[in-house]
């Protein structure tokens, strides 16, 4: 059946997939089913069928949807005003529609020049309301298009910003392109597109589209950046569901096409590398062995110094800590390593000391906002996120290539957290400073590795190209917090202390998962506040080794909202997909998204603007806008972002994260639930990473057991990564040159 007819009240939208509830203006019925765009007064012909729902009564069910140009001057205003297209509200749609009348948006789209005849329309918006109203057709053609394979809205609408007005043609032609091309397309939707669509079997396009696969989900599950051939080589017939002997004849074409096309680089011996993984890792070690040979051979005395500044500090360095001052201030790269209270932020600071009073600029970094706000507070200099330092957060993000475009040009940058950078990360940071700038990394070896490709830190420790120090003495005041003692002795191999005597580590024994979860709730709703004295229980964070599972990180998430932020009329409250974001909530960003603009109260008055939302960032949900589905975010530095209805995928609540996402972090209390799991993933770092991550307070919860199962696995995912032998090469390279 179809019905024809005009969207009069939206009154459900999930954006995640574009489900909808919808009252239509002439039959006064209601409407659902999923719709690529969806606004007031938008003229709509459904297909589909009346059904009876057992709570809300006679419904239209309908399963295919065409978006209708409205063609009388009423409706156009209404449809044109909706918010639809950026910058045009209803006085611009009513100004317009006076002017033009019937002919709107025929006008629109033939002669989109005369909208300038308009009160309040210059050229340049006339050029946008043409191209944002083409753009509206094109994608809703393309997308329910590509509905009819069971792709979600969102993933859809990602396709066709990539292919625009020709997405059905590319995509009717070879669907295994979209691997390549669109972050979030697996090689079961492509392959599943292709048998939908008929496509004839091509060996090399599914091969082709077999390797990029593999190695993508490589570097994303597992932080490679390249695979052995071998490895591929198995990985390709496991997904192809295809034997070696059929594979290895077409597999050489490919991987020379693939590198035709400059997307796959094959490398000596035998790895094979996405294009821009090799290119990272190799400019890394150019530009570290670079920077490292300008000033391999200074060897400027600073005793002097250093015993003027322990003199004002009143404190007095040993061994290793004036060791790694001297490094830091005589070498063009080093790395100092350590774990908690060893000394670390004493390092810093004297160095920062000795920068000063030699009249040397510096920028203080890290990866993280949380990270940087930990660094600005322990040092009392100002410090940022690498993306905000470098300026990324005005332009994008951009990877200049050269001196001369060279955004920092200080004398010296010093980035704590260093273990977080990944390898994309870590060529942004380098691409942007000089090579007569200075650079000092912080960071713990021992902790986990970075979230994206590659390994950093452990690379340029095991390349022995980098001078570098490891603290490993506990200093006066932190061989006093059992946090400090528990972490080291975890380190060690050894069972954290667990006698509960401490003030700043406590052990509740619990053997079920939901036995767990319910005593995480009762903590940090009620008997942490109390026991802290808090007027809020923001000061505590739930870390999660595992996502699933009764005590995992969305379990936890969903009865830890219900309880501390829980819906009460009045509340303001979205639904996107299977979560409720309310007020109150707190969140957290998965994703970089260097687009999303922010705004944030100075504390001497004004407003500084930017953009730039990283993944990681952690705030609060202070608005939310029932109509649009607008989420206004505060993050943990004062920044304020809007988030869309679309953006709202890259949002997750944040009452418990994963261990993971709490790298850099840095909270006063953590309470960590530990569980049974998998042995690949329950190790010694996570939670040696986990308890570093508290600054006054930690809470275990779970069992003896499974503590020191985690204590006692050393296992250690390997990670495929040439920096390393990329390091050893260049070094050698840069000798010769240097010599």
């Amino acid at each position: 059946m179809i019905l024809d007819d005009q969207v009069e009240c939206i009154v459900y939208r999930n954006e995640e997939n574009g489900y909808s509830v919808v009252r239509l203006e002439g039959c006064g019925a209601t409407a659902v089913g999923f719709m690529p765009v969806c606004v007031v007064g938008q003229g709509v012909q459904l297909v589909g069928e009346w059904v009876k729902n057992a709570k809300h009564g006679q419904q239209f069910s309908f399963s295919n949807c065409q978006m209708v140009i409205p063609n009388q001057a009423k409706k156009i205003k209404q449809f044109l005003g909706s918010g639809l297209i950026s910058g045009v509200g209803p006085i611009t749609a009513g100004n317009i529609v006076k002017e033009f009348g019937d002919d709107t948006l025929k006008i629109i789209e033939q002669e989109h020049h005369r909208l300038a005849t308009v009160k309040g329309v210059t050229q340049k918006k006339a050029q946008r309301i043409y191209d944002e109203f083409t753009k509206i057709k094109d994608m809703q053609q393309s997308v329910m298009f590509l509905q009819k394979f069971d792709i979600s809205l969102n993933l859809a609408i990602k396709i066709y910003e990539q292919y625009r007005q020709k997405t059905i043609e590319i995509v009717s032609r070879n669907p295994y392109c979209l691997i390549e091309t669109v972050d979030g397309v697996g090689f079961l939707t492509a392959d599943k597109i292709a048998a939908d669509l008929g496509v004839q079997y091509n060996g090399n396009f599914r091969v082709r589209a077999g390797v990029v696969y593999c190695l993508k989900l490589a570097s994303e599950r597992d932080g490679h950046t390249y695979l052995e051939r071998d490895n591929l080589n198995l990985e390709v017939c496991k997904l192809l569901k295809i034997k070696m002997e059929k594979l290895i004849p077409v597999l050489d074409d490919v991987l020379e096409s693939l590198q035709l096309d400059n997307y796959v680089a094959v490398v000596e011996p035998n790895r094979v590398a996405l294009v821009k993984f090799y290119k990272a890792e190799k400019s890394i070690a150019q530009k570290l062995c670079l920077i490292n040979s300008e000033v391999q051979n200074q060897d400027t005395v600073i005793d002097g110094v250093i015993e003027h500044y322990q003199q004002i500090n009143k404190i007095k360095l040993h061994g290793k800590q004036l060791d790694a001052v001297k490094m830091a201030i005589n070498s063009g790269v080093c790395v100092i390593t350590g774990g908690p209270g060893t000394g670390k932020t004493t390092i810093i600071k004297a160095i920062i000391s000795i920068l000063k009073n030699d009249g040397k600029s510096f920028k203080l970094l890290a990866p993280t906002g949380r990270a940087a706000k930990r660094m600005e507070e322990a040092t009392a200099m100002p410090a940022a996120t690498i993306h905000r330092g470098l300026g990324l957060a005005l332009g994008g993000n951009k990877f200049f290539a050269g001196d001369d475009k060279s955004t920092v040009k200080e004398d010296v940058v010093i980035v704590d957290e260093i273990s977080m950078c990944d390898c994309l990360l870590m060529q942004t940071l380098l691409n942007n400073i000089s090579r007569t700038t200075k650079l000092i990394m912080v960071g713990d070896s021992d902790q986990l590795p970075s979230v994206g490709a590659g390994n950093i830190l452990a690379d340029i420790l095991a390349s022995g190209v980098i001078p570098n120090i490891r603290l490993t003495e506990i200093y006066r005041q932190s061989a006093l917090s059992q946090i400090v003692l528990n972490a080291h002795a975890i380190n060690n191999g050894q069972m954290p202390l667990l006698d509960n005597k401490a003030d700043d580590f406590f052990f509740e024994s619990c053997e079920s998962p939901t036995q767990i979860k319910e005593k995480v709730v009762s903590l940090v709703s009620d008997r942490l506040p109390k026991y802290l004295k808090l007027k809020s229980e923001n000061n505590i964070q739930v870390l999660c080794p595992l996502k699933l599972g009764e005590a995992g990180v969305i379990s936890l998430n969903e009865e830890l909202q219900k309880v501390l932020n829980p819906s009460v009329i009045g509340k303001n409250e979205v639904a996107y997909g299977k979560t409720v974001f309310r007020v109150g909530d707190r969140v957290m960003q998965t994703v970089n998204n260097y687009d999303m603009e922010w705004d944030k109260q100075l504390t001497g008055g004004g407003v500084e603007s930017g953009s730039g939302v990283f993944n990681g960032d952690i705030g609060v949900v202070v608005d939310i806008n029932k109509g649009s589905g607008e989420i206004s975010v505060v993050l943990d530095d004062g920044r304020m972002a809007v988030y869309t209805r679309s953006d709202l995928a890259n949002l997750v609540l944040s009452y418990a994260i994963t261990i993971h996402k709490s790298q850099g972090c840095e909270f006063d209390t953590a309470v960590i639930p530990v569980t049974s799991g998998a042995y690949m993933v329950l190790t010694r770092n996570l939670l040696y990473t986990a308890i570093t991550r508290a600054k006054k307070l930690v809470v275990l919860v779970g069992s003896r057991e499974n503590i020191a199962k985690m204590v006692n696995n050393t296992f250690t995912k390997r990670r495929f990564s040439s920096l390393k032998d990329l390091l050893k090469t260049e070094s050698v390279r840069y000798k010769d040159i240097f010599s």
